[in-house]
C-alpha cells in the first residue's frame, strides 16, 4: 500500500505544482492586466487633465481680462465725466460773466448822455464780447482735448497690454 500512496502522492503533488503554476500564470496575467489597464488609463486621461487645466486657465486669463477692460472702461467714463463737470462748470462761469458785463454795459448805455456814447459803449461791448468767446472757445477746446486724452489713456494702456499678452502668447 506504501507504493499506491505514493504513486498517489506524487500525482497529487503534481497535480498541485500544475495547479499552482496556473494559479501563478493567472495572477501574473491579472497583474499585466492591471498594469497594462492602469497605464493605459493614465496616458489617455493625462493629456484629458492636460487640456481640462489649459481650459480653465484660459477661462480665468479671460475673467481677468474682462474685469481689467471693465475696470478700464470705468476709469475712462469718471475721466470723461469729470472733464464734463469741468468744461460745464468752464461755460457756466462764462456765461455769469457774460450777464454781469450785459448788466453793466445796458445801466451804461441808458446813463449815455449822447447817441456818440451809446455807440462807442455797444461797440466796445460787442469787442469785447467776441474777444472773450474767442478765448473762452480756445480754453475749453484744450479743456476737452484734455478730457478726451484723459478719457482715453485707460482704455488705451489696457489694449496694448492685451495685445501684448496675445503677441508673447502666439510667440
Amino acid at each position: 500500500m506504501t507504493a499506491k500512496s505514493t504513486k498517489q502522492d506524487k500525482a497529487t503533488d503534481s497535480a498541485t505544482k500544475t495547479a499552482e503554476t496556473i494559479v501563478a500564470a493567472g495572477q501574473e496575467s491579472l497583474r499585466n492586466f492591471a498594469k497594462v489597464s492602469t497605464e493605459s488609463y493614465e496616458n489617455a486621461f493625462a493629456g484629458m487633465r492636460g487640456k481640462a487645466e489649459d481650459l480653465v486657465q484660459s477661462y480665468d486669463e479671460m475673467a481677468i481680462n474682462g474685469k481689467e477692460n471693465i475696470e478700464a472702461w470705468s476709469a475712462a467714463g469718471t475721466a470723461y465725466g469729470k472733464g464734463v463737470e469741468a468744461i460745464s462748470g468752464e461755460w457756466m462761469s462764462f456765461t455769469k460773466k457774460m450777464l454781469d458785463s450785459n448788466v453793466q454795459v445796458t445801466k451804461a448805455i441808458l446813463g449815455a448822455k449822447s447817441l456818440n456814447e451809446v455807440m462807442d459803449l455797444q461797440s466796445d461791448f460787442v469787442r469785447g464780447s467776441f474777444d472773450g468767446l474767442m478765448a473762452q472757445s480756445t480754453k475749453v477746446g484744450e479743456l476737452a482735448t484734455k478730457v478726451v486724452q484723459d478719457a482715453v489713456e485707460p482704455i488705451n494702456a489696457q489694449f496694448t497690454t492685451t495685445v501684448e499678452k496675445w503677441h508673447n502668447d502666439a510667440a
